[in-house]
Protein backbone atom coordinates (compact mmCIF):
# COMPACT_ATOMS: atom_id res chain seq x y z
CA UNK A 1 0.00 0.00 0.00
CA UNK A 2 1.00 3.38 -1.20
CA UNK A 3 2.60 5.46 1.48
CA UNK A 4 -0.64 7.91 2.83
CA UNK A 5 1.78 11.11 2.94
CA UNK A 6 2.61 10.46 -0.95
CA UNK A 7 -1.34 10.22 -2.10
CA UNK A 8 -2.38 12.86 -3.78
CA UNK A 9 -6.06 12.84 -2.33
CA UNK A 10 -7.78 14.53 -5.88
CA UNK A 11 -6.97 12.67 -8.60
CA UNK A 12 -8.05 9.16 -8.93
CA UNK A 13 -9.37 6.28 -6.94
CA UNK A 14 -7.41 6.49 -3.63
CA UNK A 15 -7.75 4.49 -0.23
CA UNK A 16 -5.28 3.95 2.63
CA UNK A 17 -4.94 3.90 6.50
CA UNK A 18 -4.48 6.87 7.60
CA UNK A 19 -3.05 8.05 11.59
CA UNK A 20 -4.43 10.99 13.44
CA UNK A 21 -2.07 9.70 16.37
CA UNK A 22 -3.45 7.27 18.47
CA UNK A 23 -4.17 5.08 16.08
CA UNK A 24 -5.76 4.66 12.05
CA UNK A 25 -8.46 5.32 10.06
CA UNK A 26 -9.60 4.01 7.16
CA UNK A 27 -10.13 6.87 4.40
CA UNK A 28 -11.65 6.40 0.54
CA UNK A 29 -11.58 8.97 -2.12
CA UNK A 30 -12.76 8.46 -5.85
CA UNK A 31 -14.57 10.11 -8.07
CA UNK A 32 -13.17 12.77 -11.23
CA UNK A 33 -9.84 14.20 -10.06
CA UNK A 34 -10.80 17.27 -8.24
CA UNK A 35 -9.52 21.15 -9.33
CA UNK A 36 -8.34 23.15 -7.63
CA UNK A 37 -11.35 24.73 -5.13
CA UNK A 38 -13.59 22.42 -6.15
CA UNK A 39 -15.70 20.98 -2.92
CA UNK A 40 -15.49 17.68 -2.51
CA UNK A 41 -18.48 15.67 -0.55
CA UNK A 42 -17.61 13.90 3.16
CA UNK A 43 -19.98 11.34 4.50
CA UNK A 44 -20.52 11.48 7.82
CA UNK A 45 -22.83 8.51 8.52
CA UNK A 46 -25.07 7.30 10.99
CA UNK A 47 -24.74 5.65 14.65
CA UNK A 48 -23.15 1.79 14.03
CA UNK A 49 -23.32 2.63 10.62
CA UNK A 50 -20.55 2.14 8.17
CA UNK A 51 -19.30 2.96 4.27
CA UNK A 52 -20.40 -0.44 3.67
CA UNK A 53 -24.22 0.46 3.80
CA UNK A 54 -23.75 3.62 0.93
CA UNK A 55 -21.99 2.07 -1.72
CA UNK A 56 -25.40 2.45 -3.79
CA UNK A 57 -25.02 6.82 -3.12
CA UNK A 58 -21.25 6.23 -4.24
CA UNK A 59 -22.01 4.60 -7.00
CA UNK A 60 -24.40 6.83 -8.38
CA UNK A 61 -22.26 9.85 -7.14
CA UNK A 62 -19.14 9.46 -8.91
CA UNK A 63 -20.26 10.13 -12.40
CA UNK A 64 -20.51 13.85 -11.41
CA UNK A 65 -18.85 14.58 -7.82
CA UNK A 66 -15.44 13.62 -5.90
CA UNK A 67 -16.55 11.60 -2.62
CA UNK A 68 -14.81 10.87 0.28
CA UNK A 69 -16.11 8.15 2.91
CA UNK A 70 -14.08 7.02 5.94
CA UNK A 71 -14.98 4.70 9.06
CA UNK A 72 -14.98 6.13 12.43
CA UNK A 73 -12.83 4.62 15.34
CA UNK A 74 -13.48 0.86 16.13
CA UNK A 75 -15.60 0.58 12.58
CA UNK A 76 -14.93 -1.57 9.60
CA UNK A 77 -11.74 -1.15 8.18
CA UNK A 78 -10.69 1.92 11.00
CA UNK A 79 -8.53 0.92 14.12
CA UNK A 80 -9.14 1.99 17.38
CA UNK A 81 -7.72 3.02 20.49
CA UNK A 82 -8.26 0.20 22.36
CA UNK A 83 -11.21 -2.65 21.56
CA UNK A 84 -14.04 -1.57 24.15
CA UNK A 85 -14.50 1.94 23.56
CA UNK A 86 -16.16 3.87 26.23
CA UNK A 87 -15.36 7.60 25.99
CA UNK A 88 -16.90 8.32 22.07
CA UNK A 89 -18.84 11.48 21.70
CA UNK A 90 -20.11 13.29 18.21
CA UNK A 91 -17.55 16.00 19.25
CA UNK A 92 -14.98 13.13 18.99
CA UNK A 93 -15.90 11.85 15.93
CA UNK A 94 -15.73 15.79 14.36
CA UNK A 95 -12.78 16.05 16.15
CA UNK A 96 -10.70 12.96 15.12
CA UNK A 97 -12.32 13.79 11.32
CA UNK A 98 -10.78 17.19 11.47
CA UNK A 99 -6.98 15.16 12.48
CA UNK A 100 -7.90 13.00 9.58
CA UNK A 101 -8.77 15.51 6.89
CA UNK A 102 -5.37 17.46 8.07
CA UNK A 103 -2.83 14.19 8.12
CA UNK A 104 -3.91 13.37 4.92
CA UNK A 105 -3.72 17.02 3.24
CA UNK A 106 -7.52 17.21 2.41
CA UNK A 107 -8.62 20.61 1.53
CA UNK A 108 -11.69 22.04 2.07
CA UNK A 109 -13.85 23.45 0.39
CA UNK A 110 -16.56 20.31 1.48
CA UNK A 111 -19.85 19.66 1.08
CA UNK A 112 -21.02 16.77 4.06
CA UNK A 113 -23.58 14.58 3.84
CA UNK A 114 -25.13 12.98 7.12
CA UNK A 115 -27.03 10.62 8.57
CA UNK A 116 -29.03 9.91 11.48
CA UNK A 117 -26.62 10.02 13.91
CA UNK A 118 -24.40 11.80 11.98
CA UNK A 119 -26.62 15.15 12.04
CA UNK A 120 -24.59 15.60 15.78
CA UNK A 121 -20.98 14.52 14.67
CA UNK A 122 -21.62 16.90 11.24
CA UNK A 123 -23.16 19.75 13.51
CA UNK A 124 -19.48 19.82 15.77
CA UNK A 125 -17.31 18.94 12.48
CA UNK A 126 -19.38 22.67 11.13
CA UNK A 127 -18.54 24.05 15.14
CA UNK A 128 -14.35 23.50 14.05
CA UNK A 129 -14.66 23.94 10.58
CA UNK A 130 -17.26 26.52 9.94
CA UNK A 131 -15.02 28.30 7.08
CA UNK A 132 -14.55 25.39 5.00
CA UNK A 133 -18.10 24.03 4.35
CA UNK A 134 -20.26 25.36 1.90
CA UNK A 135 -23.31 22.24 2.02
CA UNK A 136 -24.84 20.29 3.68
CA UNK A 137 -27.20 17.54 3.00
CA UNK A 138 -28.81 16.08 6.65
CA UNK A 139 -30.20 12.70 5.32
CA UNK A 140 -33.17 12.13 8.42
CA UNK A 141 -30.96 13.55 10.77
CA UNK A 142 -31.26 14.05 14.48
CA UNK A 143 -31.26 17.47 15.93
CA UNK A 144 -30.41 19.00 19.40
CA UNK A 145 -34.51 19.39 19.07
CA UNK A 146 -34.91 15.57 19.19
CA UNK A 147 -37.03 14.79 21.98
CA UNK A 148 -36.41 17.74 23.61
CA UNK A 149 -38.19 17.03 26.90
CA UNK A 150 -34.63 15.63 28.20
CA UNK A 151 -35.38 11.83 27.86
CA UNK A 152 -34.10 9.50 25.03
CA UNK A 153 -37.41 7.54 23.47
CA UNK A 154 -34.91 4.30 23.24
CA UNK A 155 -35.27 4.16 27.33
CA UNK A 156 -39.16 3.63 26.63
CA UNK A 157 -38.70 1.74 23.43
CA UNK A 158 -36.41 -1.22 24.71
CA UNK A 159 -38.77 -2.86 27.01
CA UNK A 160 -41.26 -3.48 23.93
CA UNK A 161 -38.64 -3.59 21.38
CA UNK A 162 -36.70 -6.63 22.90
CA UNK A 163 -34.27 -8.43 20.77
CA UNK A 164 -34.93 -8.24 17.25
CA UNK A 165 -33.37 -7.59 14.30
CA UNK A 166 -34.17 -4.31 13.02
CA UNK A 167 -32.96 -4.99 9.16
CA UNK A 168 -35.78 -7.97 9.35
CA UNK A 169 -38.63 -6.29 11.15
CA UNK A 170 -38.20 -3.00 8.94
CA UNK A 171 -38.06 -5.39 5.75
CA UNK A 172 -34.92 -3.64 4.57
CA UNK A 173 -33.56 -7.45 3.81
CA UNK A 174 -36.27 -7.55 1.21
CA UNK A 175 -36.06 -3.93 0.27
CA UNK A 176 -33.05 -2.91 -0.28
CA UNK A 177 -30.97 -2.08 -3.87
CA UNK A 178 -27.50 -3.57 -2.51
CA UNK A 179 -25.88 -6.60 -4.47
CA UNK A 180 -26.14 -10.11 -3.01
CA UNK A 181 -22.16 -9.19 -1.91
CA UNK A 182 -22.48 -5.82 -0.98
CA UNK A 183 -25.23 -6.68 1.14
CA UNK A 184 -23.50 -9.66 2.75
CA UNK A 185 -20.80 -7.19 3.41
CA UNK A 186 -23.61 -5.20 5.72
CA UNK A 187 -24.75 -7.90 7.47
CA UNK A 188 -20.75 -9.24 8.03
CA UNK A 189 -19.97 -5.81 9.85
CA UNK A 190 -23.17 -5.46 11.87
CA UNK A 191 -22.64 -8.79 13.48
CA UNK A 192 -18.83 -8.01 14.00
CA UNK A 193 -18.47 -7.95 18.15
CA UNK A 194 -16.11 -4.84 17.76
CA UNK A 195 -18.41 -3.09 15.90
CA UNK A 196 -21.32 -4.29 18.18
CA UNK A 197 -18.87 -2.75 21.34
CA UNK A 198 -18.46 0.76 19.32
CA UNK A 199 -22.42 0.81 18.49
CA UNK A 200 -23.01 0.70 22.06
CA UNK A 201 -20.83 3.63 22.98
CA UNK A 202 -22.03 5.55 20.07
CA UNK A 203 -25.22 5.38 21.81
CA UNK A 204 -24.30 5.62 24.96
CA UNK A 205 -23.59 9.27 23.27
CA UNK A 206 -26.74 10.42 22.20
CA UNK A 207 -28.29 12.29 24.36
CA UNK A 208 -25.34 14.22 25.35
CA UNK A 209 -24.21 14.82 22.13
CA UNK A 210 -27.90 15.98 21.79
CA UNK A 211 -27.46 18.23 24.60
CA UNK A 212 -24.34 19.56 23.70
CA UNK A 213 -25.35 21.16 20.66
CA UNK A 214 -28.12 23.58 23.02
CA UNK A 215 -25.72 25.81 24.11
CA UNK A 216 -23.73 26.42 20.90
CA UNK A 217 -27.11 28.18 19.32
CA UNK A 218 -25.74 27.29 15.78
CA UNK A 219 -29.27 27.80 14.42
CA UNK A 220 -29.38 31.05 15.80
CA UNK A 221 -26.05 32.09 14.48
CA UNK A 222 -26.84 31.06 10.68
CA UNK A 223 -22.98 29.52 10.14
CA UNK A 224 -23.51 28.75 6.51
CA UNK A 225 -24.98 31.69 5.14
CA UNK A 226 -25.67 31.64 1.70
CA UNK A 227 -24.30 27.68 0.92
CA UNK A 228 -27.16 25.17 0.44
CA UNK A 229 -28.62 23.14 3.31
CA UNK A 230 -31.19 20.25 2.28
CA UNK A 231 -33.00 18.26 4.43
CA UNK A 232 -34.41 14.73 3.70
CA UNK A 233 -37.24 13.84 6.01
CA UNK A 234 -37.92 9.89 5.85
CA UNK A 235 -40.85 7.90 7.92
CA UNK A 236 -38.49 6.72 10.75
CA UNK A 237 -41.67 6.17 12.88
CA UNK A 238 -43.06 4.09 10.56
CA UNK A 239 -40.20 2.00 11.20
CA UNK A 240 -41.24 1.81 14.77
CA UNK A 241 -44.37 1.28 14.05
CA UNK A 242 -42.99 -2.03 12.73
CA UNK A 243 -40.77 -2.41 15.54
CA UNK A 244 -43.56 -2.37 17.99
CA UNK A 245 -46.03 -4.96 16.06
CA UNK A 246 -43.57 -7.64 16.18
CA UNK A 247 -42.50 -6.55 20.25
CA UNK A 248 -46.03 -7.20 20.81
CA UNK A 249 -46.81 -10.45 18.66
CA UNK A 250 -43.36 -11.21 20.08
CA UNK A 251 -44.96 -10.70 24.05
CA UNK A 252 -42.51 -7.80 25.38
CA UNK A 253 -43.37 -5.18 27.26
CA UNK A 254 -46.24 -4.64 30.03
CA UNK A 255 -49.43 -2.55 28.80
CA UNK A 256 -48.08 0.29 30.63
CA UNK A 257 -44.91 0.02 29.08
CA UNK A 258 -46.69 -0.65 25.58
CA UNK A 259 -49.38 2.66 25.94
CA UNK A 260 -46.06 4.58 26.67
CA UNK A 261 -44.24 3.49 23.64
CA UNK A 262 -47.34 4.48 22.03
CA UNK A 263 -47.47 7.98 23.49
CA UNK A 264 -44.09 8.44 22.22
CA UNK A 265 -44.56 7.24 18.89
CA UNK A 266 -47.46 9.33 18.43
CA UNK A 267 -45.41 12.33 19.87
CA UNK A 268 -42.59 11.87 17.20
CA UNK A 269 -44.88 11.13 14.40
CA UNK A 270 -46.74 14.74 15.00
CA UNK A 271 -42.69 16.45 15.97
CA UNK A 272 -40.53 14.82 13.34
CA UNK A 273 -40.88 17.12 10.28
CA UNK A 274 -40.52 20.33 12.29
CA UNK A 275 -37.77 19.37 14.40
CA UNK A 276 -35.56 18.25 11.50
CA UNK A 277 -36.88 21.40 9.69
CA UNK A 278 -34.93 23.22 12.21
CA UNK A 279 -32.00 22.10 10.09
CA UNK A 280 -32.78 24.92 7.65
CA UNK A 281 -31.68 27.73 9.82
CA UNK A 282 -28.48 27.45 9.70
CA UNK A 283 -28.61 28.90 5.99
CA UNK A 284 -30.24 31.44 4.13
CA UNK A 285 -30.79 28.72 1.30
CA UNK A 286 -32.57 25.34 1.78
CA UNK A 287 -35.18 23.26 0.99
CA UNK A 288 -36.92 19.94 2.44
CA UNK A 289 -37.37 16.79 0.71
CA UNK A 290 -39.72 14.19 2.00
CA UNK A 291 -39.95 10.26 1.05
CA UNK A 292 -42.30 7.37 2.22
CA UNK A 293 -39.39 5.50 2.78
CA UNK A 294 -38.39 4.27 6.40
CA UNK A 295 -34.91 5.74 7.92
CA UNK A 296 -32.36 3.73 5.91
CA UNK A 297 -32.74 6.10 2.91
CA UNK A 298 -29.33 5.53 1.38
CA UNK A 299 -30.15 1.18 1.25
CA UNK A 300 -33.66 2.02 -0.29
CA UNK A 301 -33.52 5.29 -2.13
CA UNK A 302 -30.00 6.07 -2.60
CA UNK A 303 -31.15 8.26 -5.82
CA UNK A 304 -32.88 10.78 -3.49
CA UNK A 305 -29.52 11.19 -1.55
CA UNK A 306 -28.00 11.90 -4.75
CA UNK A 307 -30.26 14.53 -6.37
CA UNK A 308 -29.43 16.51 -2.93
CA UNK A 309 -26.11 16.27 -3.04
CA UNK A 310 -26.05 16.94 -7.15
CA UNK A 311 -28.55 20.14 -5.57
CA UNK A 312 -25.81 21.16 -3.02
CA UNK A 313 -23.44 21.10 -5.78
CA UNK A 314 -25.01 22.96 -8.27
CA UNK A 315 -25.43 25.81 -5.46
CA UNK A 316 -22.57 25.67 -3.37
CA UNK A 317 -20.69 28.91 -5.04
CA UNK A 318 -23.24 31.65 -4.30
CA UNK A 319 -21.09 33.99 -6.65
CA UNK A 320 -21.08 32.27 -9.78
CA UNK A 321 -24.97 31.18 -10.08
CA UNK A 322 -28.01 33.26 -10.60
CA UNK A 323 -29.93 32.70 -6.90
CA UNK A 324 -33.40 32.26 -6.19
CA UNK A 325 -34.63 34.52 -3.73
CA UNK A 326 -33.62 33.31 -0.16
CA UNK A 327 -35.92 30.88 1.16
CA UNK A 328 -37.11 27.23 1.44
CA UNK A 329 -37.94 25.31 -1.00
CA UNK A 330 -39.75 21.83 -0.53
CA UNK A 331 -40.14 19.23 -2.56
CA UNK A 332 -42.05 16.02 -2.81
CA UNK A 333 -40.55 12.95 -4.43
CA UNK A 334 -43.36 10.94 -7.06
CA UNK A 335 -44.25 8.03 -5.22
CA UNK A 336 -46.74 6.05 -5.37
CA UNK A 337 -48.77 9.01 -7.52
CA UNK A 338 -48.55 11.58 -5.28
CA UNK A 339 -47.92 14.75 -7.44
CA UNK A 340 -44.25 16.34 -7.63
CA UNK A 341 -44.46 20.35 -6.24
CA UNK A 342 -42.39 23.10 -5.86
CA UNK A 343 -42.54 26.47 -3.66
CA UNK A 344 -40.25 28.88 -2.13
Amino acid sequence: MQQVSQIDWDKGDKSGLVSIGSHKLYLSVSGPDRKPGQPIAILMQGLGSTIDEWVAVRGLVLPFARWLNYDRSGMGRSEGPDQTPTSISAASVAAELDILLENAGIKPPFIIVAHSWGGYTSREFLELRPGDIVGMVFVDCNTEHFFDNGTWGLNVFNPVLGDQDFFETTDLVTSHVLSEEQWKAVKEEQANPRHQATEAAEMQAALSDRLALVPKKQLEKQPLEDYPVSVIIANTPGDFQKMYHFGVATGNGTEEERVLFREYLDRWREMDEDWQRELLKLSRLGRTVRLNCGHNVQLVQPQSIVQEIRWALDNWDNSQCVMKPWGTWAVRIPDAGQVSEEKY
